[in-house]
Protein backbone atom coordinates (compact mmCIF):
# COMPACT_ATOMS: atom_id res chain seq x y z
CA UNK A 1 0.00 0.00 0.00
CA UNK A 2 0.92 3.52 -0.70
CA UNK A 3 0.92 6.51 1.85
CA UNK A 4 2.83 8.98 -1.11
CA UNK A 5 1.26 10.37 -3.88
CA UNK A 6 4.50 10.43 -5.98
CA UNK A 7 7.57 7.90 -6.24
CA UNK A 8 10.76 9.03 -7.78
CA UNK A 9 11.79 6.39 -10.12
CA UNK A 10 14.21 6.11 -12.64
CA UNK A 11 12.97 5.66 -16.12
CA UNK A 12 16.49 5.74 -18.06
CA UNK A 13 19.89 6.72 -17.54
CA UNK A 14 20.45 10.04 -15.65
CA UNK A 15 16.95 10.53 -15.53
CA UNK A 16 14.50 9.89 -12.27
CA UNK A 17 10.71 11.26 -12.19
CA UNK A 18 8.47 11.41 -9.63
CA UNK A 19 5.84 9.34 -11.01
CA UNK A 20 2.13 9.28 -9.80
CA UNK A 21 0.97 5.67 -7.71
CA UNK A 22 -2.77 6.80 -8.19
CA UNK A 23 -4.27 4.20 -10.61
CA UNK A 24 -4.22 5.38 -14.63
CA UNK A 25 -7.48 4.84 -15.83
CA UNK A 26 -7.31 4.30 -19.55
CA UNK A 27 -9.09 2.17 -22.28
CA UNK A 28 -5.92 -0.38 -23.14
CA UNK A 29 -6.97 -3.62 -24.33
CA UNK A 30 -10.79 -1.97 -24.06
CA UNK A 31 -10.66 -0.41 -27.49
CA UNK A 32 -9.33 0.26 -31.00
CA UNK A 33 -9.85 4.26 -31.64
CA UNK A 34 -11.38 3.62 -35.05
CA UNK A 35 -14.52 2.67 -32.89
CA UNK A 36 -14.60 5.51 -30.82
CA UNK A 37 -17.21 7.36 -33.62
CA UNK A 38 -19.44 4.74 -33.94
CA UNK A 39 -19.79 3.50 -29.90
CA UNK A 40 -19.41 6.27 -28.09
CA UNK A 41 -17.43 8.82 -26.28
CA UNK A 42 -15.51 8.29 -23.45
CA UNK A 43 -14.76 4.72 -22.03
CA UNK A 44 -15.77 4.74 -18.40
CA UNK A 45 -14.19 2.03 -16.52
CA UNK A 46 -16.52 0.77 -13.19
CA UNK A 47 -15.01 -1.13 -10.14
CA UNK A 48 -12.01 -2.91 -11.79
CA UNK A 49 -9.55 -3.15 -14.77
CA UNK A 50 -11.04 -4.62 -17.94
CA UNK A 51 -14.52 -3.92 -17.24
CA UNK A 52 -16.89 -0.95 -17.75
CA UNK A 53 -18.84 0.69 -20.59
CA UNK A 54 -18.68 3.21 -23.42
CA UNK A 55 -20.42 6.58 -23.13
CA UNK A 56 -22.92 7.58 -25.55
CA UNK A 57 -24.71 10.50 -27.00
CA UNK A 58 -28.10 11.18 -25.04
CA UNK A 59 -30.10 13.77 -24.44
CA UNK A 60 -31.31 12.59 -21.11
CA UNK A 61 -29.94 14.58 -17.87
CA UNK A 62 -30.49 11.22 -15.52
CA UNK A 63 -27.96 9.43 -18.06
CA UNK A 64 -25.77 12.30 -18.47
CA UNK A 65 -25.49 12.70 -14.51
CA UNK A 66 -24.94 8.51 -14.04
CA UNK A 67 -21.87 8.98 -16.61
CA UNK A 68 -20.65 11.70 -14.65
CA UNK A 69 -20.92 10.47 -10.87
CA UNK A 70 -18.53 7.59 -12.55
CA UNK A 71 -16.26 9.96 -14.17
CA UNK A 72 -16.35 12.23 -10.98
CA UNK A 73 -15.43 8.73 -9.06
CA UNK A 74 -12.21 8.17 -11.04
CA UNK A 75 -10.80 12.08 -9.68
CA UNK A 76 -7.89 11.67 -8.19
CA UNK A 77 -7.90 11.81 -3.76
CA UNK A 78 -5.23 10.52 -1.25
CA UNK A 79 -7.98 9.20 0.67
CA UNK A 80 -9.03 6.89 -2.07
CA UNK A 81 -5.38 5.65 -2.70
CA UNK A 82 -4.45 5.43 0.96
CA UNK A 83 -7.29 3.26 1.71
CA UNK A 84 -6.98 0.95 -0.87
CA UNK A 85 -10.11 2.24 -2.86
CA UNK A 86 -8.83 2.81 -6.48
CA UNK A 87 -8.51 0.00 -8.98
CA UNK A 88 -5.58 -2.25 -8.24
CA UNK A 89 -4.36 -4.65 -10.62
CA UNK A 90 -2.20 -6.59 -8.09
CA UNK A 91 -5.41 -7.35 -5.53
CA UNK A 92 -7.58 -8.20 -8.78
CA UNK A 93 -4.96 -10.74 -9.99
CA UNK A 94 -4.94 -12.23 -6.56
CA UNK A 95 -9.36 -12.25 -6.52
CA UNK A 96 -8.71 -13.84 -9.77
CA UNK A 97 -6.78 -16.72 -8.98
CA UNK A 98 -8.78 -17.65 -6.05
CA UNK A 99 -12.01 -17.39 -8.40
CA UNK A 100 -10.32 -20.00 -10.63
CA UNK A 101 -9.32 -22.40 -8.03
CA UNK A 102 -13.26 -22.40 -7.11
CA UNK A 103 -14.47 -22.57 -10.77
CA UNK A 104 -15.76 -25.47 -12.13
CA UNK A 105 -18.32 -24.73 -14.82
CA UNK A 106 -15.83 -24.41 -18.44
CA UNK A 107 -16.77 -20.83 -19.41
CA UNK A 108 -16.03 -19.49 -16.16
CA UNK A 109 -12.97 -20.72 -16.10
CA UNK A 110 -12.17 -19.92 -19.46
CA UNK A 111 -13.19 -16.15 -18.98
CA UNK A 112 -11.08 -15.73 -15.40
CA UNK A 113 -8.23 -17.30 -17.21
CA UNK A 114 -7.72 -14.93 -19.96
CA UNK A 115 -8.67 -12.60 -17.72
CA UNK A 116 -5.79 -13.61 -15.20
CA UNK A 117 -3.32 -13.21 -18.44
CA UNK A 118 -4.91 -10.15 -19.48
CA UNK A 119 -4.24 -8.29 -16.02
CA UNK A 120 -0.56 -9.61 -15.97
CA UNK A 121 -0.44 -7.30 -19.51
CA UNK A 122 -2.49 -4.72 -17.95
CA UNK A 123 -0.55 -3.91 -14.93
CA UNK A 124 2.96 -3.27 -16.79
CA UNK A 125 1.02 -1.24 -19.18
CA UNK A 126 -0.99 0.78 -16.44
CA UNK A 127 2.45 1.25 -14.92
CA UNK A 128 4.22 3.11 -18.11
CA UNK A 129 1.09 4.99 -18.34
CA UNK A 130 2.27 6.57 -15.06
CA UNK A 131 6.00 6.53 -16.12
CA UNK A 132 5.01 8.53 -19.32
CA UNK A 133 2.66 10.75 -17.62
CA UNK A 134 5.48 11.77 -15.31
CA UNK A 135 8.24 12.42 -18.58
CA UNK A 136 5.13 14.63 -19.82
CA UNK A 137 5.67 16.86 -17.02
CA UNK A 138 9.36 16.80 -17.39
CA UNK A 139 9.15 17.87 -21.16
CA UNK A 140 6.83 20.44 -20.34
CA UNK A 141 8.90 22.39 -17.56
CA UNK A 142 11.99 22.12 -20.32
CA UNK A 143 10.70 23.02 -23.13
CA UNK A 144 10.96 19.61 -25.41
CA UNK A 145 14.11 18.58 -24.26
CA UNK A 146 15.21 16.03 -26.98
CA UNK A 147 16.12 13.85 -24.29
CA UNK A 148 13.24 13.54 -22.59
CA UNK A 149 11.22 13.31 -25.82
CA UNK A 150 13.39 10.36 -26.75
CA UNK A 151 12.68 8.27 -23.54
CA UNK A 152 9.11 9.01 -24.14
CA UNK A 153 8.83 7.56 -27.61
CA UNK A 154 10.73 4.64 -25.75
CA UNK A 155 8.06 4.20 -23.18
CA UNK A 156 5.10 4.39 -26.10
CA UNK A 157 6.45 1.46 -28.38
CA UNK A 158 6.52 -0.85 -25.49
CA UNK A 159 2.67 0.28 -25.32
CA UNK A 160 1.98 -0.65 -28.40
CA UNK A 161 4.36 -4.39 -27.81
CA UNK A 162 1.81 -4.58 -25.26
CA UNK A 163 -1.07 -3.82 -27.37
CA UNK A 164 -0.48 -7.38 -29.22
CA UNK A 165 0.22 -9.00 -26.12
CA UNK A 166 -2.82 -7.91 -24.91
CA UNK A 167 -4.90 -9.11 -28.28
CA UNK A 168 -3.19 -12.69 -27.81
CA UNK A 169 -4.53 -13.34 -24.21
CA UNK A 170 -7.85 -11.77 -24.12
CA UNK A 171 -11.19 -13.91 -25.26
CA UNK A 172 -12.27 -13.09 -28.57
CA UNK A 173 -16.40 -13.06 -28.99
CA UNK A 174 -15.23 -14.99 -32.26
CA UNK A 175 -13.79 -17.42 -30.24
CA UNK A 176 -16.61 -18.91 -28.56
CA UNK A 177 -19.18 -18.92 -31.27
CA UNK A 178 -19.94 -20.32 -34.47
CA UNK A 179 -19.71 -18.25 -37.65
CA UNK A 180 -23.70 -18.08 -37.58
CA UNK A 181 -24.26 -17.28 -34.01
CA UNK A 182 -21.51 -14.40 -34.31
CA UNK A 183 -23.74 -12.96 -37.40
CA UNK A 184 -26.90 -13.30 -35.11
CA UNK A 185 -25.00 -11.72 -31.99
CA UNK A 186 -23.80 -8.68 -34.15
CA UNK A 187 -27.63 -7.82 -35.42
CA UNK A 188 -28.56 -8.47 -31.60
CA UNK A 189 -26.35 -6.00 -30.41
CA UNK A 190 -27.64 -3.27 -33.33
CA UNK A 191 -31.32 -3.98 -31.96
CA UNK A 192 -29.79 -3.30 -28.26
CA UNK A 193 -28.59 -0.21 -29.04
CA UNK A 194 -31.95 1.27 -29.64
CA UNK A 195 -32.97 -0.13 -26.32
CA UNK A 196 -30.15 1.40 -25.00
CA UNK A 197 -31.12 5.03 -26.51
CA UNK A 198 -34.71 4.82 -24.29
CA UNK A 199 -35.31 7.52 -22.66
CA UNK A 200 -36.64 5.82 -19.63
CA UNK A 201 -35.65 2.56 -18.51
CA UNK A 202 -36.98 1.05 -14.84
CA UNK A 203 -36.27 -2.14 -13.02
CA UNK A 204 -38.34 -3.97 -10.85
CA UNK A 205 -36.85 -4.54 -7.23
CA UNK A 206 -39.45 -5.56 -4.67
CA UNK A 207 -36.88 -5.46 -2.00
CA UNK A 208 -36.49 -1.28 -2.73
CA UNK A 209 -38.97 1.12 -1.09
CA UNK A 210 -39.73 2.52 -4.40
CA UNK A 211 -40.08 -0.91 -6.48
CA UNK A 212 -39.31 0.88 -10.03
CA UNK A 213 -36.00 1.75 -10.23
CA UNK A 214 -34.36 3.86 -13.18
CA UNK A 215 -31.07 2.21 -14.68
CA UNK A 216 -29.16 2.19 -17.77
CA UNK A 217 -28.27 -0.11 -20.91
CA UNK A 218 -25.30 0.70 -22.57
CA UNK A 219 -22.48 -1.31 -24.48
CA UNK A 220 -18.99 -1.94 -22.52
CA UNK A 221 -16.84 -4.86 -22.00
CA UNK A 222 -16.27 -7.49 -18.98
CA UNK A 223 -13.17 -8.80 -17.68
CA UNK A 224 -11.24 -7.72 -20.74
CA UNK A 225 -13.38 -9.82 -22.93
CA UNK A 226 -12.74 -9.03 -26.71
CA UNK A 227 -15.05 -7.82 -29.32
CA UNK A 228 -15.57 -5.85 -31.57
CA UNK A 229 -18.72 -4.15 -30.82
CA UNK A 230 -18.92 -4.21 -27.35
CA UNK A 231 -21.00 -6.50 -25.19
CA UNK A 232 -24.70 -5.70 -24.14
CA UNK A 233 -24.80 -4.66 -20.63
CA UNK A 234 -28.58 -4.86 -19.00
CA UNK A 235 -28.09 -3.08 -14.89
CA UNK A 236 -30.50 -3.48 -12.62
CA UNK A 237 -30.58 -2.22 -9.13
CA UNK A 238 -30.27 -5.84 -7.26
CA UNK A 239 -26.53 -5.56 -7.57
CA UNK A 240 -26.32 -7.63 -10.92
CA UNK A 241 -25.17 -6.72 -14.14
CA UNK A 242 -26.11 -8.80 -17.55
CA UNK A 243 -24.03 -9.20 -20.26
CA UNK A 244 -25.08 -10.96 -23.31
CA UNK A 245 -22.55 -12.99 -25.40
CA UNK A 246 -23.19 -15.11 -28.45
CA UNK A 247 -24.11 -18.28 -26.59
CA UNK A 248 -24.36 -17.43 -22.95
CA UNK A 249 -25.22 -14.73 -20.59
CA UNK A 250 -23.07 -13.73 -18.04
CA UNK A 251 -24.78 -12.44 -14.49
CA UNK A 252 -22.26 -10.49 -12.53
CA UNK A 253 -21.68 -9.52 -9.22
CA UNK A 254 -18.35 -8.44 -9.78
CA UNK A 255 -15.63 -9.11 -12.07
CA UNK A 256 -14.83 -12.64 -10.38
CA UNK A 257 -18.05 -13.12 -8.77
CA UNK A 258 -20.30 -13.93 -11.84
CA UNK A 259 -22.61 -16.88 -12.80
CA UNK A 260 -22.98 -17.85 -17.03
CA UNK A 261 -25.97 -19.26 -17.91
CA UNK A 262 -26.98 -20.31 -21.49
CA UNK A 263 -28.83 -19.26 -23.69
CA UNK A 264 -30.53 -22.41 -24.71
CA UNK A 265 -33.96 -22.16 -22.72
CA UNK A 266 -33.28 -18.67 -21.42
CA UNK A 267 -36.36 -17.23 -22.70
CA UNK A 268 -36.66 -13.45 -22.87
CA UNK A 269 -40.24 -12.13 -23.56
CA UNK A 270 -41.74 -8.50 -24.00
CA UNK A 271 -45.22 -7.53 -23.33
CA UNK A 272 -47.00 -4.33 -24.74
CA UNK A 273 -48.75 -2.34 -21.77
CA UNK A 274 -52.34 -1.96 -22.28
CA UNK A 275 -53.35 1.82 -22.15
CA UNK A 276 -55.58 0.64 -19.87
CA UNK A 277 -53.62 -0.79 -17.63
CA UNK A 278 -53.68 1.59 -14.64
CA UNK A 279 -51.52 0.05 -11.48
CA UNK A 280 -51.60 3.18 -8.83
CA UNK A 281 -47.82 2.23 -8.43
CA UNK A 282 -46.85 1.58 -12.15
CA UNK A 283 -48.65 4.72 -12.62
CA UNK A 284 -47.18 7.33 -10.13
CA UNK A 285 -43.65 5.82 -10.48
CA UNK A 286 -43.17 4.79 -14.12
CA UNK A 287 -45.72 7.45 -15.98
CA UNK A 288 -44.93 7.12 -19.74
CA UNK A 289 -44.48 3.31 -19.49
CA UNK A 290 -45.30 1.48 -22.58
CA UNK A 291 -43.58 -1.59 -22.33
CA UNK A 292 -41.57 -4.60 -20.63
CA UNK A 293 -39.03 -6.69 -20.89
CA UNK A 294 -38.47 -10.00 -18.89
CA UNK A 295 -36.54 -12.81 -17.91
CA UNK A 296 -38.57 -15.26 -16.17
CA UNK A 297 -35.41 -17.82 -15.47
CA UNK A 298 -33.68 -15.10 -13.84
CA UNK A 299 -36.85 -13.30 -12.35
CA UNK A 300 -35.93 -9.96 -13.59
CA UNK A 301 -38.59 -7.21 -15.34
CA UNK A 302 -37.98 -4.01 -16.97
CA UNK A 303 -40.12 -1.32 -18.09
CA UNK A 304 -39.82 1.12 -20.98
CA UNK A 305 -41.19 4.34 -22.26
CA UNK A 306 -40.97 2.35 -25.92
CA UNK A 307 -42.16 -0.91 -27.75
CA UNK A 308 -40.70 -1.16 -30.85
CA UNK A 309 -37.32 -1.13 -30.38
CA UNK A 310 -37.82 -3.44 -27.26
CA UNK A 311 -39.75 -6.11 -29.55
CA UNK A 312 -36.99 -5.73 -32.39
CA UNK A 313 -34.31 -6.55 -29.43
CA UNK A 314 -36.53 -9.75 -28.65
CA UNK A 315 -36.43 -10.68 -32.03
CA UNK A 316 -33.43 -10.58 -32.57
CA UNK A 317 -32.60 -12.74 -29.08
CA UNK A 318 -35.03 -15.27 -29.91
CA UNK A 319 -32.92 -15.81 -33.66
CA UNK A 320 -29.99 -15.71 -32.02
CA UNK A 321 -31.36 -18.49 -28.83
CA UNK A 322 -33.00 -20.43 -31.87
CA UNK A 323 -29.34 -21.20 -32.98
CA UNK A 324 -28.25 -22.47 -30.15
CA UNK A 325 -30.86 -25.41 -30.12
CA UNK A 326 -29.99 -26.69 -34.09
CA UNK A 327 -26.41 -26.37 -33.52
CA UNK A 328 -26.53 -28.74 -30.00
Amino acid sequence: MSIFPYKLVKVADGLRVWVPNHFCYTDFGVRDSKLQNRYGRRYVCTDTPGTGFIERESESHSYNDFVRRNIYSQRRRYGRMLLGREPNYRKEIKRTRAALDQAHEPMKRRILDSYLNALGVGEIEERIERIEQAIKNRVKQHHHNKFYVSVLSHYKHKVQQLEEDMRSVELDVKDTCSAEQYDAWLRLVEAFMKVASCRRIWHQNDHSRHQYEQVFFDLGIFDFIRSETFLPILRTSVGVTYYILPTCLIAARDSVDFDVIPLKGLAIVCQEMAVQETIELISSRLGDAASMLRVPALDQTWYFNHVRPIMHFVGAYDELRALQDSES
